[in-house]
């Protein structure tokens, strides 16, 4: 079953913590099960919406949320494609100024849950966590509230009964095509682990929302075929990652510049190029950035330039 909380109208305790979503954790508890409360990452991300109309600020080039930085300047930046936006007063569709900024932030999460329900065992599973203190089984078991990101869906769960997902808004600033398919799966996922979810959003109108709550696939599908089409995502056009690593990050910035330079002075093929300097992940002391490459006929394209470009132990190609 899934339940919609209104985030505009709701009485929220904390942030991201609706009175709806106490009362749903505290009967949960009371029935001996489990609540897992969802986030997509564990950093801080900041994106912008109106709250009269649900419009969700967008790049132009790629469908995907644009998110707020406040350093150097501050702008909207697209985290597939680098697009800059200013900042904007009103809303672009019904020009309203009641525009917000929303945030996620699993640590602040963890400390406003934790005053609300101190009597409870309460454990967070992220990737810093999990890094510094390895996963205890015994304390996933016999925890009555888990906060989580992504890393929760390749451990399993017993007598888990509520999923809250804490902010919808947030699980699409990750900057990748298929991320709308990647939320209906999670969500569906959990349904038929038994679980209740409760969805809390700014935007409850929005269209793939709705398409979530009437579990229709192929409406969903064919919703989703179209956006894909429209900005040349596969099935329509192939895409590679093309991936730098190093242990320096001054390094990486360095390759990845220069062999983005290179790709454009070679650019006889009619390609596209992504490039996002704002935004490294790192794994294993490793930091890793990426340049999308987006065309009819990549294999064709990557064959031709593989060897001239790509020599180098550091860079890795990924086929999308």
């Amino acid at each position: 079953m899934i339940n919609i909380v209104d985030l505009n109208y709701s009485k929220n305790i904390f942030p991201l913590i609706s009175q709806n979503l106490i009362n749903s954790i505290e009967k949960t508890i009371s029935e001996w099960k489990k609540t897992l409360l969802f986030l997509n990452k564990r950093w801080e991300a900041n994106s912008l919406i109106c709250k009269d109309c649900s419009t969700q600020i967008k790049c132009d080039f790629c469908d995907i949320w644009m998110t707020v930085h406040k350093y150097p300047k501050k702008m909207l930046i697209c985290h597939l494609c680098n697009a800059e936006k200013n900042i904007p007063e009103k809303c672009p569709k019904c020009m309203s100024t009641n525009l917000a900024q929303v945030w996620v932030w699993i640590q602040k999460i963890e400390e406003n849950i934790g005053k609300l329900f101190s009597k409870y065992k309460i454990l967070r599973l992220d990737s810093d966590k999990i890094k510094k203190e390895w996963i205890n089984k015994d304390a996933i078991k016999t925890a009555d509230l888990i906060i989580a990101t992504e890393i929760i869906n390749t451990i399993a769960i017993e007598n888990l009964w509520l999923v809250g997902i804490l902010l919808l808004e947030s699980e699409f600033l990750i900057s990748e095509y298929n991320i709308e398919e990647q939320i209906y799966d999670n969500i569906y996922y959990n349904i038929k682990r038994w679980s209740n979810i409760l969805i809390q959003t700014y935007i409850p109108e929005s269209n793939f929302l709705k398409l979530i709550t009437e579990g229709n696939y192929k409406d969903f599908l064919n919703y989703t075929l179209a956006e894909r089409k429209q900005f040349w995502y596969p099935p329509f056009k192939e895409l590679a990652y093309i991936w730098v690593k190093s242990k320096s990050k001054e390094k990486v910035k360095d390759i990845i510049v220069k062999l983005k330079n290179k790709l454009e002075i070679e650019n006889n093929w009619d390609f596209t190029i992504f490039y996002d300097k704002e935004i490294f992940s790192k794994k294993a002391s490793l930091f890793y950035q990426k340049i999308i490459i987006k065309w009819d006929n990549l294999q064709d394209f990557l064959t031709t330039i593989k060897f001239e470009i790509f020599r180098n132990k550091e860079i890795n190609i990924e086929w999308k």
